[in-house]
């Protein structure tokens, strides 16, 4: 899968699996500055869902290709983008009373609101910036060892201010398939494909507290689950 691929994901049917991605993640982010970090080029996408509850979020990935994807996207957002083109999520996150402003009011606040985009290699790079919440979908675990993991997880939570939170999201897949291997080309999935165990080891290791966990079936070809964490500074 390439970037342009994934980020067909936003343009597409709702996945069945993110609405548990949004209830346990989404209705956490309320205030402060956010931090979508390995935002691939979807940053927009989960922003929908608490733009109105916060100051700012920044996007943050390894690849330039997927930022330069969003970049367009940004610009592309004109009055009725939403309905359109992420209609499903939209009526999703109504229905559950995660957001209440006019659709036209999130369009706006999402272009009015994102206050950096920049290119950031979490194993290597330094955080410039500090967030109220890191927001990592499917990025934490992108990586080949466990100690790249802890390091990622460590990288994250310098990311973050005094008793910040971080919600991150991982798919643990079944075993490697050509479309796993696709994404690893890509930096899209990583080929250590920790477990929740393994996953909460590292946050502890990495300084985190306080951590809640959730993981729930996925009806996708090559995955076990989803595993969903909430973590404390």
């Amino acid at each position: 899968m390439q970037h342009k691929e994934y980020a067909l994901i936003a343009n597409s049917p709702m996945d069945p699996y993110f609405a548990h991605v949004i209830d346990f993640t989404l209705p956490r982010i309320n205030g402060g500055h956010v931090c979508d970090l390995g935002a691939h080029a979807l940053g927009h996408y989960w922003a929908t869902g608490y733009i109105e509850r916060v100051d700012s979020y920044s996007c943050y990935d390894l690849s330039q290709e997927a930022l330069d994807i969003f970049k367009q996207t940004i610009k592309d957002i004109k009055p009725g983008y939403l309905k359109e083109n992420q209609g499903d999520l939209l009526q999703y996150l109504y229905d559950k009373n995660i957001i209440q402003s006019p659709a036209s009011e999130i369009e706006k606040q999402l272009v009015e609101k994102l206050a950096h985009i920049k290119q950031f290699d979490f194993l290597k790079d330094i955080p410039d910036r500090k967030y109220d919440v890191v927001f990592a979908m499917e990025s934490l675990a992108v990586v080949d060892t466990y100690e790249e993991m802890v390091t990622a997880m460590k990288t994250a939570k310098k990311f973050l201010k005094d008793k910040g939170t971080l919600l991150a999201v991982f798919g643990h897949y079944k075993k490697v398939t050509n479309s796993i291997q696709a994404m690893q080309k890509t930096k899209i999935s990583g080929s250590l494909n920790p477990d929740m165990n393994m996953f909460k080891k590292a946050l502890v290791e990495a300084g985190f507290k306080n951590i809640e966990d959730k993981t729930v079936p996925i009806d996708y070809p090559d995955y076990l689950y989803c595993g969903m964490c909430v973590a404390k500074v």
